[in-house]
């Protein structure tokens, strides 16, 4: 009996050591400064509403303002995200997708970069095949 409780507390360490936990999604929010500056507000007043829910980074500089946003679980999309609601300055609080000039899902740009770069290599190796056929034929 105890061997039995035994092994199935080793299994059960087992199976949840090797548990693959959710790797969730990132996105970039991308503001115009004119924008932020008209409504009276900064991307760090904007990441304040965000911190609570996901983890955020806000970047200002020379070009647009921008929050990088890592949501925990793979459930939302961009236009979830953008009809999250915010508080933009001490008066008034909209949707994400009214500030943001733009939401883009980085790990839907990154598959979609991985595909054209394979089916690019793809068709380089096949160029290179042909290129070699054409040289080991013989010319009269």
């Amino acid at each position: 009996m105890k061997k039995g409780i035994i092994i199935a507390f080793l299994c059960f360490l087992t199976f949840s050591g090797f548990s693959k936990n959710p790797e969730g999604k990132t996105f970039l929010l991308i503001f115009d400064k004119a924008e932020l500056k008209a409504n009276k507000t900064s991307t760090d007043f904007i990441e304040l509403s965000l911190m609570h829910l996901f983890s955020t980074k806000a970047y200002n500089g020379n070009s647009d303002a921008a929050i990088m946003v890592k949501i925990p679980y793979d459930g939302i999309d961009k236009k979830q995200l953008g009809d999250l609601f915010i508080r933009v300055n001490d008066k008034r609080i909209s949707p994400l997708s009214e500030i943001a000039v733009q939401i883009i899902d980085l790990d839907e740009s990154k598959t979609a970069y991985s595909t054209m770069l394979s089916s690019y290599e793809d068709r380089m190796l096949k160029l290179k095949k042909s290129n070699k056929a054409l040289k080991a034929t013989p010319t009269p």
